[in-house]
């Protein structure tokens, strides 16, 4: 309720502070599973063809290696489709709008997940709270490749990066990064951090251990646009649920939501811990 109640208000502080600066914006939004019905999902089949057709008519859609690029002032809005975690579901129900669209998505796949590992499994239905949850197979993520999807890295096994030793950091960098290289036969070069938010999931030291890795950029959960001379191991997202309207979609495109983007990193841990005190646990839960 208290979290719900920040939102709001900062929310309307944007869009008051921050809306019309369109200019040169560039926004990455992150969803997870596309789905009928499942509780989990970002977003129905619908929902999603939905705000893919208002992205495509009003933005310029980008993949999140070309984020960073920079924009020519008075463009249209740059805007990166992700999807983190490789549920068999972005196959089956999202790959096909993106294609009728015509436009790119980059799917940050967890390898332990896809690799069907069993405590990674595990994992994954005690963070969604159900037994069904279905990965994408190795063959799906080669196809999303073939079809103009960019792959890129979650980790082998989803574990915040800010609680666990050094050695298990480049293990779960480089583990996944290999494994999703030997799978779909290509580089990878971009990777997003479970959980995704600095300073609780993620550090300044795990930034730099993601460079080591090999990876080119990683993406964060920063609710606010790609700034000029962002950090390319820490590239804002918003995340996108099933509650989203469209209304709310293009609020997060225009600028109406960066104020909780300036919150999340302004303030101070015992303000962030009442908001949002599940970031702070050992296994976050997700947003």
């Amino acid at each position: 309720m208290l979290k719900s109640l920040a939102k709001s208000v900062l929310s309307r502080a944007s869009a008051l502070l921050f809306s019309g600066r369109r200019d040169a914006r560039r926004v990455v939004l992150c969803y997870h599973s596309v789905h009928p019905d499942k509780p989990y999902a970002s977003a129905s089949p619908a929902a999603f063809a939905a705000q893919v057709a208002w992205a495509k008519q009003h933005c310029d859609v980008v993949p999140f290696s070309a984020i960073l690029e920079p924009r020519p002032a008075g463009s249209r809005p740059a805007v990166a489709i992700t999807f983190d975690d490789g549920y068999a579901d972005n196959h089956q129900h999202a790959l096909p709008i993106l294609l009728s669209h015509g436009v790119c998505a980059t799917f940050f796949l967890t390898a332990g997940f896809v690799a069907g590992d069993p405590e990674v499994l595990a994992h994954f239905r005690a963070d969604r709270r159900t037994t069904e949850v279905e990965a994408l197979s190795w063959a799906q993520a080669r196809e999303l490749r073939e079809r103009g999807m960019e792959i890129g890295a979650h980790t082998w096994s989803h574990a915040n990066l800010a609680r666990i030793p050094r050695a298990r950091v480049a293990e779960e960098l480089g583990r996944s990064k290999r494994a999703i290289e030997d799978a779909i036969g290509a580089e990878v070069l971009t990777m997003a951090y479970p959980y995704g938010k600095r300073g609780r999931h993620f550090t300044d030291e795990t930034m730099a251990m993601a460079a080591e890795a090999g990876y080119q950029s990683s993406a964060a959960v920063l609710f606010r646009a790609v700034k000029q001379g962002e950090e390319r191991h820490a590239v804002p997202r918003f995340f996108i649920n099933g509650a989203d309207s469209l209304a709310t979609l293009a609020a997060k495109v225009r600028g109406d939501w960066d104020a909780i983007g300036w919150w999340q990193e302004k303030s101070p841990h015992w303000a962030a811990r009442l908001i949002s005190p599940a970031d702070f646990r050992s296994e976050a839960v997700r947003a």
